[in-house]
């Protein structure tokens, strides 16, 4: 899954989602700009690698989505063809990637108030992230993004364990025995070393 988010609107909520679907199915299922992209890479090229990797995009929209400005001008962002944002959105249209929007405790936002490639956007069904509901919002998402997404992984899955690695090895003295046990449980105290009598 691809993080859309603008880096001047609301960061708190977008490092929130991405913590909280990281931890319910792994780091590597979720592009995060800051945290996907290796230090040194050419990170634009790796910014739309990984729309065409994505199964789904979600655009979240936090209050300063619609109206953020480019820098000294009056001229909102979402209207700048070279807009990251649009760009990766439309990427993600072009490539028929799931794109969902997300509001952070914004209202939804109408096709007449974007830019006219953008404009399907408010058609999409959208989810809504409640400042007072974060947790069971984000619950929320995740349940439904499983069940969109079935491929997705399980973070809380215990690792596969490779059967062939032997569970127990030991190495004794001639004569002496050795057990092997899938699990030992020992109490009170434990004097390991020769025998004698």
């Amino acid at each position: 899954m691809f993080l859309n988010y603008r880096a001047d609107d609301e960061k708190f909520g977008v490092a929130l989602i991405d913590r909280a679907l990281s931890e319910e199915f792994g780091e590597s299922a979720i592009f995060f700009a800051s945290r996907s992209i290796d230090l040194g890479a050419k990170w634009e090229p790796e910014m739309f690698d990984a729309v065409r990797r994505s199964d789904a995009l979600l655009v979240i929209m936090g209050r300063n989505w619609l109206e953020s400005r480019v820098p000294g001008t009056d001229r909102r962002r979402l209207d700048d063809p070279d807009d990251f944002v649009r760009r990766e959105i439309l990427t993600a249209f072009e490539l028929g990637k799931q794109v969902i929007p997300v509001r952070l405790d914004v209202r939804r936002f109408s096709a007449a108030e974007l830019p006219e490639p953008l404009a399907s956007l408010p058609e999409l069904q959208d989810i809504h992230i409640h400042c007072r509901t974060t947790k069971p919002d984000i619950d929320r998402l995740a349940e439904r993004l499983r069940k969109l997404i079935p491929s997705l992984p399980d973070a809380g899955a215990p690792p596969a364990q490779d059967q062939a690695a032997p569970k127990f090895v030991a190495h004794a003295h001639a004569g002496s025995t050795v057990t092997q046990a899938e699990r030992f449980d020992i109490a009170g105290d434990f004097i390991a070393g020769p025998r004698f009598g």
